[in-house]
């Protein structure tokens, strides 16, 4: 833990300078000895203070270079930060080149835009020089001596922390409120290109994030960026800057997914040759062939991924790794690096006893949602007759049980072994299917297929009970002796889990793999083969809360990227000095949770959809979306939290800054 100096935090003023004795501030400090290798953390300023670690770092010009970044976050909407933040920073400059400036204006000036701004930015992007102007007056006389060093700012926001690629949030949603919604999608799209996708699929993080939900309940965030999405890149209007392939050195990515896309369009957009190799005869991986069209309409996919062969991207299709090439064989034909991005998409079963795979009316999830996509895909209505019971309780289990009531007209159940709060998937799926009359056991587990004359004609069941939580809290479940039952039907579908494919790769590969053929990544996805880079449930194996989210594959591929432009460009690993943030905000929760005041209630846009009644035998889009005023209407409600850090260290960083 490195020895704090002085500083002050929530309020706390703490000195250590002249003292015998050190005197520990009770701060989540463990994690501050250094920025990137080599070059500590020297002053560090947020919204809840300040920290000096070095008396020969400069504080006045780390406020100066702070206030800089205030005045360039400034909406202008408010007096007090348009016309307060530039002049703060003019007055810092001065004083650091030694000139004399008033203090006592300064403050009054700080004052007024911390006490008065509507938002964030003015109101606790200037605590770090209101107290320094309190409690330390003295350390803003400029010193011969100092050390200006390196510095790092970032303007972020619970939810843009929440969200595992970063989006700025308030940004895009304050283009919304000004009407521009091609800058709103063109601020999503500096991440990742399935805009639109991720707007109708994503789990929603940011919301769970939402300061607002303090006052009445969260911005509806997810439909934003749709409707940002839907209104330019989905009918084409909004096209992606052609990028200049200015670098000869090629890269190959394996998987034509969300996250082996991302991972292409940053290589694209910084200048790098991208070929894409996909297994299947079109792009988007699981999540065209997973989710159903009711959640996500193929047609907003088709043109995400049309971005990409825009930027140059090169599609190859119907090319699938162990089957059609060899991880040598891309190098072989002059590709520098390899991005492999496979993924999981092989459907597991439920393991009982005397299980035969092969029995008519039993299948996995995973074939069963595929089989449902190509139907559609071939302008069929896909349907089923009987009853059906899904095993399972997260989102592909979700996706299994709502196909399901679309396709028969017989009853679809859900078994669960857990409780409903102990089920993994998106809860507002689970509203979903029950609305539209999904029977759901939970506490249920499965025991046996009832099969008669070659056929499955049921699931045997049995009753399940919680034991007493473990030493983590968790509780377990275990069977109810003699509570078995049987759940008459003609269809058992297992989605309780996805496998890797188990002949991708070879030993002549060299990629080390764990024993359940999960390839082993580092923290930059790079694998135990130079130049060799991988993402996604290919490298986590598919759960509820990684990769298999849409959102943290696409932070994966983009994070991948700079790891394969560092490779390709030094050889060594990269510094991502946005990560490297956030793994400081999330370690010593330095945003706090400081309370909500003086805002008026404004009701949550209603999302528009068909009522459930209007879903029953077709796969229509369920949510319809937002109108122009709605989107006006709900991108109103947005505070604006914005928090900015900033971070001096001893020497210049170096790196990427995304």
């Amino acid at each position: 833990m490195p020895q704090l100096l002085y500083g002050v935090w929530d309020d706390i003023v703490y000195d250590n300078r002249g003292l015998k004795e050190y005197s520990a501030p009770a701060l989540p400090l463990e994690n501050f000895e250094q920025f990137n290798d080599g070059n500590p953390i020297e002053i560090f300023l947020s919204n809840r203070g300040f920290l000096v670690f070095s008396p020969e770092a400069s504080l006045v010009h780390a406020l100066w270079k702070h206030h800089e970044r205030l005045a360039a976050e400034s909406c202008g909407k408010c007096t007090p930060c348009r016309a307060g933040s530039p002049l703060i920073a003019q007055q810092l400059e001065k004083a650091c080149r030694g000139e004399q400036i008033s203090w006592s204006e300064l403050r009054d000036i700080t004052e007024q835009m911390h006490d008065t701004s509507l938002c964030g930015v003015g109101r606790t992007g200037t605590q770090p020089l209101l107290d320094v102007m309190r409690y330390f007056p003295d350390a803003l006389r400029p010193s011969p001596d100092a050390r200006e060093g390196g510095f790092y700012s970032v303007t972020t926001s619970p939810c843009i922390e929440a969200c595992p690629s970063h989006v700025n949030v308030p940004r895009y949603i304050d283009y919304l409120k000004d009407g521009h919604n091609d800058l709103a999608a063109g601020v999503v799209l500096k991440h990742y290109p399935l805009a639109g996708s991720c707007g109708r699929v994503c789990v929603r993080y940011c919301e769970k994030a939402c300061r607002r939900s303090k006052v009445d309940a969260a911005v509806d965030i997810k439909n934003l960026k749709r409707f940002a999405a839907d209104t330019t890149i989905v009918p084409g209007i909004l096209k992606p800057e052609l990028s200049t392939i200015n670098k000869n050195k090629r890269v190959a990515v394996i998987g034509a997914g969300p996250v082996g896309v991302t991972c292409a369009y940053q290589l694209l957009e910084m200048g790098y040759p991208v070929d894409i190799y996909e297994a299947h005869d079109k792009a988007g991986g699981m999540v065209r062939y997973g989710i159903p069209v009711y959640r996500l309409p193929k047609n907003v996919l088709d043109q995400e991924n049309e971005l990409v062969k825009e930027m140059g991207g090169m599609f190859f299709f119907s090319q699938k790794l162990g089957r059609d090439f060899h991880v040598d064989d891309l190098f072989k034909r002059g590709y520098r690096a390899v991005f492999i991005a496979t993924g999981c998409p092989k459907g597991g079963y439920l393991g009982m006893e005397g299980e035969d795979t092969s029995l008519p009316g039993y299948e996995n999830g995973i074939d069963f949602l595929e089989k449902v996509h190509d139907a559609i895909e071939a302008g069929e209505q896909p349907s089923m007759e009987g009853d059906v019971v899904i095993v399972g309780g997260g989102n592909v289990a979700m996706d299994c049980c709502r196909s399901a009531v679309r396709m028969t007209k017989g009853k679809v159940h859900l078994v669960y072994r857990r409780t409903e709060a102990d089920a993994p998937a998106d809860h507002q799926e689970i509203v979903d299917a029950m609305k539209e009359g999904v029977e759901f056991h939970f506490l249920t587990g499965q025991d046996r297929l009832v099969v008669e004359n070659g056929k499955v004609t049921g699931l045997a069941c049995v009753a399940m009970q919680q034991t007493e939580p473990d030493d983590s809290g968790r509780r377990g479940v275990k069977p109810i002796a003699d509570s078995g039952f049987v759940i008459p039907c003609d269809h058992v579908i297992a989605a309780i889990g996805q496998m890797s494919e188990p002949d991708m790769l070879v030993d002549a590969d060299g990629i080390a793999c764990d024993r359940k053929n999960i390839i082993i990544v580092d923290e930059y996805q790079a694998t135990s083969r130079p130049g060799v880079f991988a993402g996604g449930d290919g490298t986590t194996g598919p759960r509820s809360k990684g990769p298999s989210v849409l959102i943290h594959g696409m932070a994966q591929g983009t994070i991948g990227a700079h790891a394969i432009a560092s490779y390709l460009e030094t050889g060594s690993k990269p510094f991502i000095a946005r990560e490297r943030i956030s793994q400081l905000i999330s370690q010593g929760s330095l945003l706090g949770d400081s309370p909500v005041c003086g805002q008026e209630t404004k009701p949550r846009v209603k999302m528009n959809e068909l009522e459930p009644e209007e879903r029953a035998l077709n796969f229509n889009e369920v949510e319809l979306g937002m109108s122009q005023a709605e989107a006006w209407q709900e991108a109103s409600r947005c505070m604006r939290c914005y928090r900015i850090l900033s971070v001096v260290t001893k020497s210049p960083i170096t790196g990427t800054a995304v």
